[in-house]
């Protein structure tokens, strides 16, 4: 009796030493964070003024230079400062990227200039792909966004009827203009088409109807310059329950499931806006790029490098219901001719004795479809 009323008395002493325990990681991840972030603001800081600095110094040799110019000046300086960073990783380029906001803020602040493009310290080139069709008001808002970004080119690929964008688009000099009159079957089978024209490290894939900061589209490219080879927008958040999402996007899942990525979720390449690397597009091929789940189990099976820049929203392109069957179909297809019948997954489950087989255990190849 003794003893059992003990163990009775053991159990709120049990509950309060874990409400002790949980209240010290809350205290102690509390601390981390509050110092994480002091050291970022200060790092942040010392780049601003660093920029101060070397702004002021430009406009006092350049008192007649142009805000291009500048522009130039800051890329290349930024550009050289991250280069002496030995031996940098993926995380630590896109921190320096976060930082380039502060130098670039700086630059303006010693200049006395009003600088708005991004400071992306690439080591590769780097392009952006879109599709237009419609508002040329829109696509001039895409274009503000993109040309503040060191892209090389900018090929914009026009639909059917878009001729009237064409004098818009020529006072721009660094895009490329693609137009078929005959249209495409998708904005994917347009920006597939825009993408066999460059030859940049990095592709930026880009909704040509809905603008994006030029600031979440470089994180992009930061992260496919980086190493990564396919840098995806976070589509499934937006897109809410999955009960709510639809069969596209339940396909999309499915797919990244079976490929062995459930981490992915219902994110795939052919979300605008995403990023490619070169490796990812030769090894992909661009004919597929117009079919986006093609090309996302070609990057699966390949063991590409793929991830969701959880910041980056999807730009809201809709889907085309009527397809996404024939075409989730059709790539698992593909799988299956690679990977075999169960797509590399063991079945250790089923007794295929009792029906000719093997026995238990994997399948011993006279019934794959079992």
């Amino acid at each position: 009796m003794r003893r059992r009323n003990a163990l009775r008395g053991a159990k709120p002493m049990r509950k309060s030493v874990n409400r002790r325990r949980a209240a010290a990681r809350g205290r102690n991840y509390r601390r981390v964070a509050a110092s994480s972030a002091n050291a970022t603001g200060k790092a942040a800081e010392r780049w601003r003024r660093e920029g101060a600095v070397d702004g002021a110094a430009w406009r006092s040799a350049h008192p007649a230079g142009t805000v291009e110019a500048l522009s130039d000046y800051a890329q290349r300086a930024w550009a050289e400062k991250v280069s002496r960073q030995a031996d940098i990783g993926s995380a630590d380029r896109l921190r320096l990227y976060r930082h380039g906001a502060a130098y670039a803020a700086g630059i303006r602040q010693g200049s006395g200039m009003d600088m708005r493009d991004e400071l992306l310290a690439l080591q590769g080139s780097a392009s952006a792909v879109l599709y237009a069709e419609g508002s040329a008001a829109r696509l001039q808002a895409v274009l503000a966004e993109l040309e503040r970004l060191p892209l090389r080119e900018i090929v914009v690929v026009l639909g059917a009827g878009a001729e009237p964008m064409l004098e818009t688009l020529l006072s721009h000099p660094r895009v490329v203009v693609v137009h078929s009159p005959n249209g495409y079957e998708s904005p994917h089978a347009a920006r597939a088409a825009g993408a066999r024209l460059t030859g940049a490290d990095s592709v930026l894939f880009a909704d040509g109807a809905k603008p994006c900061p030029a600031r979440l589209l470089g994180s992009l490219l930061v992260r496919t310059d980086a190493g990564t080879d396919a840098a995806l927008s976070d589509r499934t958040t937006q897109e809410g329950a999955f009960y709510r999402r639809g069969e596209a996007s339940w396909l999309r899942e499915f797919l990244n499931v079976s490929l062995d990525r459930p981490d992915l979720r219902a994110d795939a390449i052919g979300g605008v806006p995403f990023a490619l690397s070169r490796r990812a597009i030769d090894a992909i091929g661009t004919e597929a790029l117009g079919m986006p789940a093609r090309a996302q189990a070609a990057a699966l099976v390949l063991g590409l490098r793929v991830s969701v820049c959880d910041g980056v929203p999807f730009s809201g392109e809709r889907d085309v219901p009527a397809s996404a069957g024939s075409a989730h179909t059709a790539a698992w297809r593909e799988c299956l001719s690679t990977r075999g019948a169960r797509l590399g997954f063991p079945d250790h489950k089923r007794n295929r004795q009792a029906i000719g087989g093997g026995g238990y255990g994997p399948d011993d190849g006279r019934h794959p479809q079992l």
